[in-house]
């Protein structure tokens, strides 16, 4: 082998961000003026210079190659060993290549960074805060988590205390600012505290926040209270011109219909006086007189049902698992048009999904589960739907509310509709 190279030292330390200096000496051989190719090959490769990289040595002499290694001070580049290599590679004679070996100590260095939002909190009772925490060295960092405030009147909490974090990652803590008293009236207090970052073997860094307690009881509570007593007496008020108004059209309404029925009454009182003055001229003496006849006129019908219809009302419900969907239905008998007047609807558990009324395949109603626990619409125009045809109620179950005392398991959204109106008969068609 006419070519020949050696390192200085096997073993370099270096620190991120700063530079370290090794020597290779190259002797030739051989019996002529050769060139060397000179290259570091290797994780160190990236961050290594060789000066020159390109060396002519005359025979039976030797010369000096400059390694200088530069780690960047980044996260990239983990602590610890990273071996390398050095081809040297003649120009003349390729085929006698050398490639000396050797090991590169990277130094561990501590680089973190930490931030805490939001700076100013507000609540009644505390307010939360979060750290981040960015750790930028090149091996893992313990992290201890603590805090103060000046006059002592905050309990501060953080979770978790302490924590690892990996090179070139973040963390979260999250912190907890709670006052020691609450503050029922006034005005809000603002109170500031520190919150310290502290990395193993590094300084500890320390962020300023504050929170700002609100108090409980609002300030204009006197004037809200005395409007509120103020809206209850006008409601009050407002309710009993109702009742009021409501008994004087009621009797007003009763009045009304029940006159018919009086004249009726008084006509046929006035026929059965007459009915026994014309028995009592005919009859012998001592004989029984007869008794009048009393005619009972007919009840009258119900509100809102016109005469030769019948009342009619039908309760549809569904039973239902979560994310599932069901129906009931309602079919109008032959011979009949049943005339919808008012749907009510029951939503007792609170169960949150949708409601859908469909009549003849259109669907004519759509409202939100979580919207209410009972609604009762009332049809200012009638809808008649004719024999045959079909009225259900579809409920899609997105989360089922608390079950209700004996109703069974929980589990399932449970709701019902209540149809009411009339029952009319269809006009025959006459036959030809």
């Amino acid at each position: 082998m006419t070519t020949v190279a050696n390192l200085d030292r096997i073993s370099v330390e270096v620190t991120p961000g700063e530079e370290a200096l090794c020597l290779l000496e190259i002797r030739n051989d051989g019996s002529i003026v050769e060139s060397y190719v000179v290259e570091v090959v290797g994780d160190a490769a990236a961050w290594t210079t060789a000066e020159p990289s390109l060396i002519s040595v005359y025979p039976g002499t030797a010369e000096r190659v400059s390694l200088y290694f530069r780690p960047p001070r980044s996260a990239q580049v983990p602590s610890g060993a990273v071996p390398y290599a050095v081809r040297v590679t003649p120009t003349e004679n390729p085929a006698g290549l050398t490639v000396p070996e050797g090991v590169v100590h990277v130094l561990p260095f501590v680089d973190t960074t930490a931030e805490i939002v939001p700076r100013t909190s507000k609540g009644r009772w505390g307010a939360r805060h979060e750290v981040a925490i960015d750790n930028r060295s090149n091996t893992p960092v313990q992290i201890a988590m603590t805090g103060s405030d000046p006059d002592n009147r905050l309990k501060l909490g953080f979770e978790p205390e302490t924590l690892s974090i990996t090179p070139g990652q973040a963390a979260f803590v999250k912190v907890r600012a709670k006052p020691r008293r609450l503050l029922w009236r006034g005005h809000p207090a603002t109170l500031p505290f520190q919150v310290v970052v502290t990395p193993a073997d590094a300084p500890p860094a320390a962020l300023d926040a504050a929170t700002v307690q609100t108090p409980i009881l609002p300030r204009n509570l006197g004037r809200l209270i005395a409007a509120l007593l103020v809206l209850l007496l006008l409601g009050a008020g407002l309710w009993m011109a109702l009742v009021r108004e409501v008994k004087s059209l009621a009797k007003e309404v009763t009045a009304e219909q029940l006159a018919p029925i009086a004249q009726k009454a008084d006509e046929a009182n006035e026929n059965a006086k007459r009915a026994v003055n014309a028995a009592g001229a005919t009859t012998a003496p001592g004989q029984p007189t007869p008794s009048a006849a009393t005619t009972v006129p007919p009840s009258p019908a119900l509100p809102g049902v016109p005469a030769g219809a019948s009342a009619f009302a039908r309760r549809l419900q569904t039973t239902v698992g979560t994310n599932g969907t069901r129906s009931d239905q309602y079919t109008v008998p032959t011979g009949k048009t049943f005339v919808l007047t008012d749907i009510f609807l029951q939503n007792p558990q609170g169960d949150e999904g949708r409601l859908d009324l469909i009549v003849d395949g259109t669907t004519v109603l759509t409202v939100a589960l979580n919207n209410f626990r009972d609604l009762d619409y009332h049809m200012v125009s009638p809808m008649e739907v004719p024999a045959g045809k079909v009225i259900s109620i579809r409920v899609t179950c997105r989360l089922a509310g608390a079950a209700l005392p004996g109703t069974g398991g929980g589990g399932q959204c449970r709701d019902f509709a209540l149809l009411s109106g009339y029952h009319r008969n269809q006009p025959s068609t006459p036959r030809p």
